[in-house]
């Protein structure tokens, strides 16, 4: 998906990819490298600028395009995409870190100067500073820095010097002047140059200093616009693996139909989207206060830019010996990532950075529009009744979350419709995306007033209003809002596990209902459940995915047997269910006989979504206790942790990019799918750190939230709402639409 939010960001999009197909063919590309490497323009710079590319984050009163940074971020998506050559990276990044300085003739000149055409380039004090020592009237500056991007193209260079008093000065430098030579370097990307910049005593007046740009500022700006390019270079390679993989054959069959490349290739769109989200995040926090911008800087870093060679690289395996060829553009891709990750830094200063105990968590809340202000008034009242009321009965779950609680306040609640207000009135609100969060934040507001979980029976009440009778209606779904009742799930069986249309249990008709007899297991509280949802064959003549009922079932039922499983931990989270001979009424039966598998595929969808928010809980907790152990290597421990709040600070934007998508009233993307893929990879690579820095220290049996304990509970998290390799296919088939083998 593109980094493009707005219509008028994806016309922006559509009208530099549009620009790069008419103007610069990778073939034209092709033939320029050494013109290129040598920093001469490309053919299609004049026609570039005069469309206003370049400038589009630029101040109208400099002649630019008067747009934001996340328009220019819009515009080099589009160029990664295409693999744009020439200045068009490096003069954006100028130009916007020129933009934040104070007004003044060095700075008003640089942006003017921008805007006209004039390539230019900017050297950030990682690629070293000049030494600036005072003379009449200005500076004397000398010294060399580089390799840097665009400096052999670049009219106009923008660098940092140091003073001997350690103070940073930013200036304008012409590198056609006289004491200033600029060395070409070959490059590793072939569709742009690279170089050094040397300067011998070169005196710069004072008028010539630029005033008010900070270098952490200038750097969180180069870090998003690197990842906003990456993001465009990670889109190409995905949708040309996709492709490769739905019209290559072997063996008599397109190449995608077999497992093993769909997977890779849901795991490299899993990788590619969230490589967007994370550079999207980053230009939209350019103009958010400093630690917020530096974490979402940070982030992109790591996840978008540092990450991309693999990525590619992972692309260019699935094409074969083909996609390592000269003649094939992915090596080009490659060369391009290799160059971006280069750039950016290394990764692991950008992970210590944002693994700090005591960094700042990134702040995505929506800030919502002055809107809906007659239904905010009514929850705001509702809630506020709420505050004054209490719950006091443990939830059958579990007696440990005060969200399972049932009593006043939660009935309240729950005849309001704000327990679960998506869900159709009466029940819920029918709540659009902007109520939903309109609650969600008057909510937060009152952490003395619990929202209250449904438990299990969160993703089976929406099964049931959704296809039940409305006699199924009005039994359960009060019940279950109230917190009175708890559910179970009764789909896995010992023999077919994600299988579940390979399922055994039956259902043979008997007079007033069904009589039930076979084996569920991994059911988690069916030990204290009041019913469950039950799949079963019903027709064992047809074919598996047609020949399934979804039944409600009492729990209670003479016939079914409930055996705990104990998993690694030592403790039954787990059950068996046995059924034998049990009967069930026609009037427990959801839908037809035979929709039970639609029925699941619907409860499973819900699933999988509740079971992608984990990440909204302190996950990363077990990290930050060991930075207290004696002896540990703090270092590396910031570099992990930072690596995996990256990661799921780019699930979450992820996330809020959904939601917003919602509320301009487009339908549900792919979000849910992707997150419960990164999901599980985060929780991995949590669990691998904890049990690193832990060390010695899990020889022992150890209490909740220790490393340990987070390893030996790991399989639930990863294996609930189906395996991770059971999402990959789905991803594969329903969401990229690879052919099913």
């Amino acid at each position: 998906m593109p980094l493009a939010m707005s219509d008028e960001q994806t016309e922006l999009t559509a009208a530099v990819a549009g620009f790069a197909r008419r103007h610069a063919p990778l073939e034209q590309t092709r033939a320029a490298f050494d013109d290129l490497a040598a920093g001469r323009p490309p053919q299609f710079w004049d026609a570039l600028v005069a469309n206003g590319f370049h400038a589009v984050h630029l101040p109208e009163s400099c002649g630019g395009q008067g747009g934001e940074l996340p328009d220019a971020a819009c515009v080099l998506d589009a160029a990664g995409y295409a693999l744009l050559g020439g200045p068009l990276l490096a003069t954006m990044v100028a130009g916007a870190i020129a933009a934040t300085a104070e007004p003044g003739p060095a700075a008003d000149a640089l942006l003017s100067a921008i805007a006209a055409g004039a390539p230019a380039a900017v050297v950030l004090p990682e690629a070293g500073r000049l030494s600036a020592t005072p003379v009449d009237g200005g500076w004397s500056l000398s010294g060399e820095v580089g390799p840097e991007l665009g400096v052999c193209a670049a009219q106009r260079i923008l660098v940092s010097a140091a003073t001997d008093a350690g103070d940073t000065l930013w200036v304008v430098l012409d590198p056609a002047s006289a004491g200033l030579a600029v060395t070409a370097a070959a490059p590793t990307d072939l569709t742009r140059d690279v170089g050094s910049l040397r300067v011998a005593d070169h005196l710069v007046a004072g008028a010539g200093v630029i005033e008010g740009i900070d270098a952490q500022r200038a750097r969180c700006i180069a870090a998003a616009a690197l990842a906003a390019e990456a993001a465009g270079v990670a889109r190409w390679c995905a949708d040309n693996v996709i492709g490769h993989l739905k019209v290559r054959e072997q063996f008599g069959k397109p190449i995608g139909a077999f497992q093993a490349l769909q997977h890779k290739a849901a795991h490299l769109y899993v990788q590619a989207e969230l490589a967007a989200a994370a550079a999207w995040d980053a230009g939209r926090a350019l103009d958010a206060p400093p630690a917020q911008r530096d974490v979402a800087a940070a982030g992109a870093a790591i996840v978008a830019t540092a990450a991309l060679p693999d990525l590619v690289l992972d692309a260019l395996t699935m094409f074969g010996a083909i996609g390592y060829t000269w003649e094939h553009d992915l090596h080009l891709y490659w060369r391009r990532a290799i160059s971006l990750a280069a750039a950016g830094g290394p990764a692991g200063r950008w992970a210590r950075a944002l693994g700090e105990p005591d960094a700042p968590a990134r702040d995505f809340s929506v800030t919502l529009p002055e809107a809906e202000t007659e239904f905010r008034r009514r929850v705001v009242e509702i809630l506020d009744r709420a505050a004054g009321l209490r719950n006091d009965t443990p939830g059958r779950q579990s007696p440990d979350y005060l969200n399972l609680y049932s009593g006043a306040q939660r009935d309240l609640l729950a005849d309001a419709g704000l327990l679960a207000p998506h869900l159709p009135a009466p029940w819920g609100l029918d709540a659009t995306a902007m109520q939903q969060l309109i609650i969600a934040e008057e909510f937060e507001k009152r952490p003395e007033v619990i929202r209250s979980s449904l438990g299990i029976a969160e993703w089976i009440l929406p099964t049931i209003l959704a296809f039940g009778s409305e006699a199924q209606q009005d039994r359960f779904a009060g019940p279950i809002l109230r917190g009175t009742v708890a559910w179970c799930q009764l789909f896995s069986e010992p023999g077919a596990g994600s299988d579940l249309a390979s399922l055994s249990t039956r259902a043979t008709r008997v007079d007033g209902g069904w009589r039930v007899t076979g084996q569920k297991v991994w059911t988690s509280s069916a030990d204290c459940a009041d019913f469950g949802a039950l799949l079963a064959r019903t027709d064992p003549a047809a074919r598996k995915h047609q020949g399934i009922g979804y039944f409600l079932i009492d729990m209670t039922t003479p016939g079914i047997t409930v055996r705990p499983l104990r998993t690694a931990t030592g403790e039954a989270h787990f059950n068996e269910v046995f059924l034998d001979d049990v009967f069930v009424p026609d009037d427990m039966l959801v839908g037809g006989e035979t929709d039970g598998w639609s029925l699941a595929v619907a409860t499973m969808a819900n699933e999988r979504a509740a079971i992608s928010g984990y990440l909204k809980d302190d996950r990363e907790a077990v990290l930050r206790v060991l930075f207290d152990r004696p002896g540990v290597d703090r270092d590396a421990l910031m570099r992990a942790l930072g690596e995996i709040r990256a990661a799921t600070n780019a699930v979450a934007a992820l996330g809020l990019r959904d939601t917003l998508n919602r509320l301009a009233g487009h339908s549900p993307g792919p979000a849910t799918s992707i997150a419960k893929v990164a999901t599980g990879l985060i929780l991995r690579r949590i669990g691998s750190a904890a049990m690193e820095f832990a060390g010695r220290g899990s020889l022992v049996a150890q209490r909740d939230g220790t490393a340990l304990a987070h390893t030996l509970q790991l399989p639930a998290e990863l294996i609930g709402g189906g395996t991770m390799e059971v999402q990959l296919n789905i991803i594969a088939t329903m969401i990229l639409g690879l052919p099913r083998s």
